[in-house]
């Protein structure tokens, strides 16, 4: 019997969860659900199965990525071609029982983001992974992304490329801060082209080739907006006779839009419109204009090449709409200790913050950690323990937090030793930020070292 073919994208909304499959199906795209495949029959995920998988008797399943959530096989066969992650937990900093606070990452969950940004386009979708991978560890995070058949990467500097090039060597690695003298060794070394922003620093460039021969290419960045790095269109308009050239070795024009929320903004109408003038100056040069939000929201920006961002790592690239993105990242902190206050007492901080309710948590977590300060004593800033939402009772110290347990239905629930989570799905990164008056960029890039991370693919 000839499967039916089946194309499933998103996160399947309005299909009853688990999903059930009683007949032979063959599925286009990925399962974001929790799956049963009934007995006898044959399932064939062209993509991931993030949440579980649960196999009847004789049923036959094949998945081309990998599965994500808790595989059930009850006497069926089940083959995981693992074209991407294969499961692993990696350990980092100091050990869980040392660590006053422990950060979770969730590398399928950046690879099905990478793949749902990829659904909304038919560009090549690169990884954009500046910051350390906005602080989440550059190294784990182009490893699994790679795996799962990201093919070009946007990093920092030098040192980024060289430890996406260690984890990825069939990659394109662009570098954003661009070429400046005495880096040329280290570019052709790593195999990395620099985003030319200048033409002093285009200057650089040429001198290193011509001195070398070297026959690696660069990235041509054009400042289109306002108050961006790049040159401007003047510069880009007299730097096009480069094209009369065979071996120009511009491989990637690209810019950044300086309002992507709205797709009918008349910047970034206008924008697009000297993006195409440009695509004409340099015809037959890729081209790449879109972040994570334009991704989303604006087609016509898309080109040839999109930047996927920080909506990788779970932050809402639409915001005020529903986040499309999977959770990434959950912080965990310890308790310290547990306070009674006794009544018409009251707890003041260094801020002049005081404390009038009766009983109070304090976490092993502060702003040295990077985990953001809450500006005023109404911010909607939490912490979950024992399932239940506490509010942060004073502004986040250098390494410390105070939470307001008064209302836990379980007092034993906030015991000294325990961990109370501050950023996972029932809080997410967004949340923190609008709580802070930051953003989930700053958020998630500022968390600290001094956390025990465990990166899993699972």
């Amino acid at each position: 019997m000839t499967p039916a073919v089946v194309t499933v994208s998103g996160n399947q909304r309005g299909f009853p969860e688990p999903l059930e499959f009683r007949a032979s199906t063959e599925i286009a795209g990925s399962v974001s659900a929790d799956a049963v495949v009934r007995e006898n029959c044959f399932l064939h995920v062209r993509g991931n199965v993030v949440g579980g998988l649960t196999i009847e008797p004789g049923a036959d399943v094949i998945v081309d990525g990998y599965v994500g959530g808790k595989i059930a096989n009850r006497g069926g066969r089940l083959v995981v071609k693992n074209k991407g992650l294969t499961a692993s937990v990696t350990l980092e900093g100091p050990s869980e029982s040392e660590a006053d606070a422990i950060l979770k990452i969730n590398l399928n969950a950046i690879a099905f983001n990478w793949e749902k940004l990829g659904n909304f386009t038919d560009a090549e979708c690169a990884a954009s992974l500046k910051c350390n991978a906005y602080g989440c560890g550059i190294d784990r995070v182009a490893e699994a992304l790679a795996k799962s058949g990201c093919q070009t990467f946007f990093v920092t500097d030098l040192h980024e490329a060289k430890r996406v090039r260690a984890v990825a060597p069939n990659s394109t690695i662009y570098v954003l801060h661009g070429f400046y003298f005495g880096t040329g060794a280290a570019f052709a070394e790593c195999n990395a082209q620099p985003v030319i922003n200048s033409a002093i620093e285009l200057a650089a460039w040429d001198q290193f080739v011509g001195s070398t021969q070297w026959t690696g290419g660069y990235a041509l960045n054009v400042n289109t907006g306002e108050g961006n790095l790049g040159l401007s269109m003047q510069e880009a308009e007299a730097l096009a006779t480069r094209m009369h050239v065979s071996n120009h070795g511009i491989t990637l024009l690209t810019s950044s839009l300086a309002n992507s929320e709205r797709a009918n903004d008349p910047q970034t109408e206008r924008q697009i419109a000297l993006v195409r003038e440009l695509r004409r100056l340099y015809r037959g040069v890729p081209t790449s204009l879109a972040g994570s939000t334009a991704i989303v929201v604006n087609r016509s920006s898309h080109f040839d090449l999109v930047r996927a961002g920080s909506a990788l790592f779970g932050i809402n690239p639409t915001p005020g709409s529903l986040n499309p993105m999977l959770p990434v990242v959950e912080l965990s902190a310890r308790i310290l200790q547990v306070r009674e206050v006794a009544p018409g007492k009251d707890i003041t901080d260094n801020n002049g913050w005081f404390a009038k309710r009766r009983r109070l948590a304090f976490l092993s977590v502060g702003h040295a950690d990077g985990f953001p300060r809450a500006r005023h004593p109404g911010s909607k800033l939490y912490a979950m323990i024992g399932g239940y939402r506490c509010p942060v009772a004073g502004r986040t110290s250098l390494d410390l937090l105070p939470i307001d347990v008064t209302d836990l239905p379980d007092a034993h629930a906030a015991r000294v030793g325990e961990m109370a989570t501050l950023i996972g799905s029932a809080i997410g990164i967004d949340q923190v930020a609008e709580s802070t008056n930051s953003t989930g960029a700053e958020v998630l890039s500022g968390l600290g070292g001094r956390f025990h991370r465990i990166y899993y693919a699972t």
